[in-house]
């Protein structure tokens, strides 16, 4: 078998040429003598090299024969980790663009549908934060939750088996990728998530602790194995929101002042949260404290440090839950407090109502 190229191998619906791609290869490949360089094994004990055929100039490399004549196509998980040759995707690049072959069919279009909204249950777990973002946005661990530990443990094999060298990987946006990371002089591998790329250089999620960095791809950067990707294992680290309450940048004094209120009440502590929703892939909760009644929203906003979302935002996720009267008692006490703020000319009021050209800070 050639690596990473794929052939049919019997007629069916999802392998249409796959008489037509055996019987070429009898015609060109049996009982006659080729040339075959092995190039590895795969874990089902099957040799993969290049095959080729005939002699002198009519010397022929057969899997790009069978690639160029739209009878087999290149692994897209090869093309996605750097390791296929140019030669064979050009080969590919030609045979769909003249459509022959497997490009020859019609590809069916899938018409999309409309799916039923499902509405959130409201939780309650035991959560420790992993990374701060601002005084509202940030990442946790649920406690007790033992994909952290598998993917710890992992992780440690990984770079075990590969070493803290880097090596080409795909560096496109989106993509998963293994990342190289000092944690208290010890260099490890982590599983990480590419935001952007510029000249070498790539800015980076760690998917499983949510902090940020920007990254030398050529020697912190190698390809992530298929089986730790975070549709195998999904991230640990969950990325949340406080509900109804909104937190200036951290470039801003009272941005910066309401991340240290976060850090503060929550860092290093098992804490309570109340899961409300889930909001454009964050989760929109209420932090407590233990034997504390009032949140650390609460507190945030009481601090002048915090505003109340806008109406049509805390109704918007009313729209995505099963039952509001949490969220919306929730919402009434920051309303209150906020007003107590205000009047008290608390943080962000000490001058006066915060205006309407202020509102982008948020």
């Amino acid at each position: 078998v050639p690596p990473g190229v794929f052939s049919g191998e019997k007629a069916s619906p999802a392998e249409p040429f796959g008489d037509i791609s055996k019987r070429h290869a009898r015609l060109n490949v049996l009982q006659r003598t080729v040339e075959i360089i092995c190039r590895g094994v795969t874990n089902g004990g099957v040799i993969t090299g290049d095959l080729f055929v005939g002699g002198g100039a009519q010397r022929r490399d057969f899997g790009m024969e069978m690639v160029g004549s739209g009878l087999a196509s290149v692994d897209q998980r090869k093309i996605d980790y750097g390791e296929a040759s140019k030669t064979a995707i050009d080969a590919q690049n030609r045979a769909a663009t003249n459509k022959v072959g497997i490009w020859s069919l019609q590809q069916p279009k899938i018409e999309p549908t409309s799916k039923p909204l499902i509405k959130a249950k409201e939780e309650t777990a035991t959560i420790k934060l992993s990374e701060i973002s601002s005084g509202s946005h940030f990442y946790f661990h649920v406690v007790g939750d033992e994909a952290a530990k598998i993917v710890e443990d992992s992780m440690r094999i990984f770079t075990a088996e590969n070493g803290t060298a880097g090596a080409p990987c795909d560096v496109k946006v989106g993509k998963n990728v293994a990342a190289l990371f000092n944690d208290g002089g010890v260099k490890s591998w982590y599983r990480a998530k590419v935001l952007e790329r510029r000249s070498g250089k790539a800015k980076i999620l760690f998917v499983d602790h949510g902090n940020i960095a920007t990254v030398p791809i050529s020697s912190h950067l190698r390809p992530l194995d298929i089986t730790l990707g975070t549709d195998r294992i999904p991230a640990v680290a969950k990325e949340g929101v406080l509900a109804a309450t909104k937190t200036r940048g951290l470039d801003d004094d009272e941005g910066l002042e309401a991340a240290r209120l976060l850090q503060d009440a929550a860092w290093g502590k098992e804490i309570s949260a109340r899961i409300f929703c889930e909001n454009e892939g964050k989760f929109v909760v209420a932090l407590y404290n233990p034997n504390n009644a009032t949140s650390i929203n609460e507190q945030m906003v009481s601090e002048g440090l915090a505003r109340v979302s806008k109406p049509n935002e805390v109704e918007a996720l009313y729209a995505k839950m099963i039952n509001i009267e949490n969220l919306s008692a929730l919402t009434t006490d920051l309303k209150l407090v906020e007003g107590s703020a205000r009047k008290s000319h608390t943080g962000m009021w000490r001058y006066g109502d915060v205006g309407d050209d202020d509102e982008e800070d948020f």
